[in-house]
């Protein structure tokens, strides 16, 4: 039988993972405090956070929302990354990208990344890494937007055009009648 601490942390892992999980995994041991503190500010800054869990508890709680294949990411010390507010878009891509300048402004290697859950997939470590170099979904919709409105733009010029060309005829000739008649 579960003991009552282990019951009140494996609910509260089943609030803090609900709905579509979106996430990366990271390895923060072996970080120095004064590390662990700036590496969370650059978090803030994208307003992330992160959470050290307990690997049992947090593979338990990921099963039960079908994500049965991430138990190499809570071997050994794991943190989560979440969003702090709902303006952050993909959670994942947003802390790949603070992770991987991080790593290379500190010239560390730690965090190390355990790997991901986005949409539904279990990413290993070398694909969390590659959603640095990914579009946020704003950033994707903003594209098919503007790739949407610019044919449309060019089809309004060409109707607009010889439009324009035959009102200025018109009216080029209303004032040569006007001016001889």
């Amino acid at each position: 039988m579960p003991n009552i601490v282990n019951q009140a942390i494996a609910a509260d892992y089943e609030a803090f993972l609900e709905g579509d999980v979106d996430t990366l995994v990271l390895q923060p041991v072996g970080m120095s405090v004064e590390e662990a503190n700036a590496f969370r500010g650059k978090l803030d800054e994208a307003h992330l956070g992160m959470r050290v869990v307990k690997g049992s508890l947090a593979r338990r709680a990921l099963a039960a929302r079908g994500h049965d294949d991430v138990g190499d990411f809570f071997e050994g010390a794991a943190a989560l990354i979440y969003a702090k507010s709902d303006d952050v878009d993909g959670v994942a891509i947003t802390a790949s990208r603070v992770v991987e300048a991080w790593l290379k402004e500190s010239g560390s290697e730690l965090p190390g990344v355990k790997g991901g859950l986005m949409d539904g997939l279990t990413l290993d470590s070398a694909a969390a890494m590659k959603l640095a170099k990914l579009p946020t979904k704003a950033d994707l919709q903003a594209k098919i937007v503007s790739q949407v409105l610019g044919p449309g733009r060019a089809l309004a010029g060409q109707i607009k055009g010889p439009g324009g060309r035959i009102a200025g005829a018109v009216k080029s000739h209303i004032e040569k009648l006007e001016q001889d008649g």
